[in-house]
């Protein structure tokens, strides 16, 4: 890959493809740093009285100061390694029985941080999709009057936040690293050429299309967590219930009927396997949804 860049266009095309085959996530955060590093030096050039707009001396500062496209890349790489080691929990030694696969899942830290992420899926999406739904209604509404551009401005704005609030969630809960930084560093100009480059950002829309989707699946995690925990702790709760309380489980009309002792195994057995199902569907939906979320929220090729 060549170094020898005119342009700043150039720049960011070398960037992005020295980070092709990257985590999608490390390379929008070396992408924006890039971008608000130059916003800075334009800022620096023009007060020192130079052409802000003089892109080989900007590339030049690119370059010179911040790195070039396979410096930055290999500098990047390097401290996530670190980071990522740091922050990494206890190793567990891999299972190499079938039990081991099978009942491992207890022992994984990741999987009762996706299972409590079900459980607050319903809340998050249910903000995300009021927000999203109600942003939407009145930027259109409004279009016509000229405050209907700074609500735009605004509910965008707040759509960013929104993004990188579910980022740091879906990484402390599912443990999939996430952009720690914007799409992109807003551009300067206008009102109207702020409007047109979210209007034109794939990311906005992405975004916001996630945002009406954690409703549905908020709903969908939830019902499956509260479901198979209830159902979970019931059948492992009864013989207690019924042996400290002395209350009859089974009610049929005005008829009582106590379980008897030589089931209460078989319940217990029973609680304990619809806990082992949630535990492996909550692992598999807790990498799922991480996986859909980095598509949608991550800049591809930033």
């Amino acid at each position: 890959m060549s170094e020898q860049i005119s342009t700043v266009g150039e720049y960011f095309d070398q960037l992005a493809a020295a980070f092709a085959g990257s985590d999608p996530a490390v390379a929008q955060d070396a992408t924006y740093d890039a971008q608000e590093f130059l916003a800075g030096e334009r800022e620096a050039l023009e007060a020192e009285g130079g052409d802000a707009e003089d892109e080989l001396e900007l590339v030049g500062r690119l370059m010179h100061r911040f790195g070039g496209p396979r410096e930055v890349v290999e500098s990047y790489r390097a401290t996530e390694a670190q980071v990522a080691a740091a922050l990494a929990p206890p190793a567990t030694q891999p299972a190499d029985s079938l039990g081991g696969r099978i009942f491992g899942v207890f022992a994984d830290p990741r999987t009762y941080g996706a299972l409590f992420f079900m459980l607050v899926s319903l809340p998050l999406g249910i903000i995300y999709f009021t927000w999203a739904v109600t942003g939407l209604s009145l930027s259109i509404g409004l279009s016509v009057l000229i405050f209907g551009f700074v609500f735009f401005l605004f509910f965008i704005s707040t759509v960013r936040a929104v993004a990188l609030v579910e980022c740091r969630i879906i990484e402390t809960l599912l443990g999939e690293r996430m952009p720690r930084r914007p799409p992109v560093v807003v551009p300067r100009g206008s009102w109207m050429a702020r409007v047109k480059f979210w209007l034109t950002d794939k990311r906005t829309w992405l975004t916001i299309l996630y945002m009406i989707l954690c409703l549905p699946l908020g709903v969908l995690y939830f019902t499956v967590a509260t479901v198979f925990l209830t159902f979970a702790l019931s059948l492992m709760l009864t013989p207690f219930v019924q042996l400290f309380v002395d209350f009859p489980i089974i009610q049929i009309f005005d008829t009582r009927y106590f379980v008897p002792f030589w089931i209460f195994p078989f319940l217990w057995l029973g609680g304990a396997f619809d806990l082992l199902v949630l535990m492996h569907l909550a692992r598999g939906v807790g990498h799922w949804h991480a996986r859909l979320a980095k598509s949608m929220l991550a800049r591809p090729g930033a």
